[in-house]
């Protein structure tokens, strides 16, 4: 049964559309920090919640709303989706945040990995394509691994393996496949030793 429910709150978080939200959905006001009796939201300080409506979701059906979806209404009658927010987990947290520019198309991603009610991993996105994911892998609130994208295909990855705030690890690629490895050794935060990608 859970694995249903979790799989509706992640086709949810994918669905775009104000018609996919189906599930006994209240409509009002976008509030800034929770739905009533609802999951208590992350990342609030850029969201203008003012600005837009919320419509409310049940998607475990205990009552209580454990996604949102955030809308505008535009001069036609029309709703655009700008903001999707999920409690995967059913915590009482949101763990998922899916941000849309004007055209519908997605921007931002912010997940809460370990379900601690903070964003671990940040995935950017230009015109719907994937640029870059930046990673909290301590979960100390501080970035320490970037992965950089062209074209939507991993072509660096860059990490602070001590983290003491400085780069101290590269992995470039090309075409997808690992081509070579940078490795800071005394922490100044340049290169001192490449490893080439042993051939298979």
């Amino acid at each position: 049964m859970l694995r249903h429910v979790v799989a509706r709150a992640l086709a949810f978080a994918v669905c775009l559309a104000p018609a996919c939200a189906t599930d006994e959905a209240a409509v009002g006001p976008a509030e800034a920090d929770q739905g009533p009796k609802g999951a208590a939201r992350i990342d609030i300080e850029d969201f203008e919640g003012d600005a837009t409506t919320r419509r409310d979701l049940d998607l475990n059906r205990d009552g209580r709303p454990d996604a949102y979806q955030f809308f505008v209404v535009e001069q036609d009658g029309s709703a655009r989706v700008v903001r999707k927010e999920v409690d995967i987990n059913f915590d009482g947290k949101i763990d998922l945040i899916r941000k849309l520019d004007d055209k519908g198309e997605l921007v931002e991603e912010r997940i809460d990995g370990d379900f601690d009610g903070k964003v671990d991993v940040v995935i950017a996105f230009q015109r719907g394509v994937i640029v870059m994911k930046t990673y909290d892998t301590n979960f100390d609130g501080k970035v320490d691994m970037w992965r950089h994208f062209e074209k939507g295909g991993l072509a660096r990855e860059e990490a602070d393996l001590n983290f003491d705030g400085i780069i101290d690890y590269w992995e470039y690629y090309e075409q997808g496949v690992l081509d070579r490895i940078g490795i800071d050794r005394d922490g100044d935060g340049n290169v001192d030793e490449w490893q080439a990608r042993e051939a298979n």
